[in-house]
């Protein structure tokens, strides 16, 4: 599927995935020049995603020698690998697992006692359909299932109705966007440790716990005034559903796929914004248990059945918009942007930390952002929780969003009355 690319019919105005096979040494060749890049020019894998490169018709794949790893001892050779997909051939549950596939395929052409030769010509058996048919979607919904669907997009409007919509703060005056850049924080592992532990006491989970605190943070950004006022924070989650697919689409051989949707319902959390008087800005357990307790519930109330699986082509279709006959301008930024949240869960149950000769150090994966919003991604590796972001140079500077991480470690430091201890693992604590 990563050599699927999606094409444009311009008299049916529809897109599709093709994939040729290759016939001969010649295409093979011209394949592998097009998709795999050897970087040894003083970058490392972070410098290069940030320099956000235009992905081409496939998906690229780096292997990149850092200036520290230049040198490197007779036992062991560190290097880097950047990865980079169009988001409509694989997602980011997709990427990783791809990645431990990849790592497999590697260890067992190293294990060989003989070279493998590769074979092409029937390879499009392996290709993975789309989620309709992987997930034994009906063609269209029922009546009933349609009647569910209005009743939640009728809600998530009534939400809005009069309320305050918590915002990320935007100075920015640029129109156009530029480059997608990451920037993370790491919790220590002792940190790590306590809130694993403080979630499963409270009955929650850490996606929760951090969709609570983002909730916060973004309320805490709000300019204040004489009087305290109400206002809500408006987000969603993402759903894998890899699992609710049929055999054998559920497995890790169908790694390159989108298989996942948001959520039908809006998460919606009733928050208060202090009066400018508030003597204090450090976050209290009350509250933040009792914003916890939100988005716990919305979390919980999300149930993946027959009739949401029904629907999930509906959501997609409701914010994609048509194609247009000619190229337009480019739309003028979002001026009430947030922060989401994507949650990748525990990486090394995705991908196996040693494959033969190979030990994987810390993969992460983001989606690039070319709006004004911020896309928090988080995940835990080894046991050391990482909290990353994605934003736009254009709209968000790098201290900004270091300081919106910071906030957001803070608030649940604080909310869930864990010690914060010093940064004992091996990973940068800011990038």
């Amino acid at each position: 599927m990563l050599a699927a690319p999606a094409e444009y019919n311009y008299r049916t105005k529809r897109c599709k995935k093709v994939y040729k096979t290759l016939r001969d040494d010649q295409e093979v060749e011209a394949w592998m020049v097009e998709t795999f890049k050897i970087v040894d020019n003083g970058q490392t894998g972070e410098t290069l995603a940030n320099t956000d490169p235009p992905v081409g018709r496939y998906a690229t794949l780096s292997l990149i020698t850092p200036p520290e790893m230049r040198v490197s001892s007779q036992q062991h050779l560190r290097r880097q690998i950047l990865f980079r997909s169009h988001h409509e051939l694989v997602d980011g549950i997709g990427a990783l697992t791809l990645l431990n596939n990849f790592l497999h395929h590697a260890a067992t052409s190293f294990a060989a006692e003989t070279d493998q030769s590769i074979d092409f010509g029937d390879e499009y058996r392996n290709l993975s359909p789309p989620l309709r048919i992987a997930s034994g979607m009906p063609q269209s919904p029922s009546f009933d299932q349609k009647t569910k669907l209005a009743k939640i997009q009728s809600a998530n409007t009534a939400a809005r109705a009069g309320v305050q919509a918590l915002n990320l703060p935007l100075s920015s005056t640029i129109q156009a966007p530029g480059n997608s850049l990451r920037s993370a924080i790491h919790f220590s592992s002792q940190e790590s440790k306590e809130i694993i532990a403080k979630t499963k006491s409270l009955r929650a989970t850490v996606t929760q716990v951090f969709h609570a605190a983002i909730a916060l943070a973004v309320r805490d950004l709000q300019p204040k005034s004489s009087q305290a006022r109400e206002a809500r924070y408006f987000s969603y989650s993402l759903v894998n559903l890899r699992h609710c697919c049929i055999p054998p689409y559920h497995k890790p051989r169908h790694a390159a796929s989108v298989y996942h949707c948001v959520s039908a319902n809006h998460l919606v959390v009733d928050l208060t914004v202090p009066a400018d008087s508030a003597s204090t800005t450090e976050q209290t357990p009350e509250e933040f248990l009792a914003t916890l307790n939100q988005v716990r519930d919305f979390y919980q109330n999300a149930k993946i059945d027959a009739d949401y699986l029904s629907i999930v082509p509906s959501l997609f279709s409701a914010v994609t918009p048509a194609y247009p006959d000619k190229l337009c301008e480019v739309p003028s930024p979002n001026q009430s942007p947030s922060v989401s949240l994507s949650s990748m869960g525990i990486i090394d149950r995705i991908v196996q930390p040693k494959q033969g000769p190979f030990e994987v150090t810390e993969p992460w994966v983001i989606g690039a952002e070319y709006s004004t919003g911020i896309g928090a991604f988080l995940g835990t590796w080894n046991g050391v929780l990482c909290l990353s972001a994605v934003y736009n140079e254009a709209f968000h500077s790098k201290a900004e969003v270091l300081d919106i991480l910071e906030s957001v470690k803070r608030i649940v430091i604080e909310g869930l009355e864990v010690h914060s201890w010093s940064d004992d693992t091996a990973l940068p604590l800011r990038l």
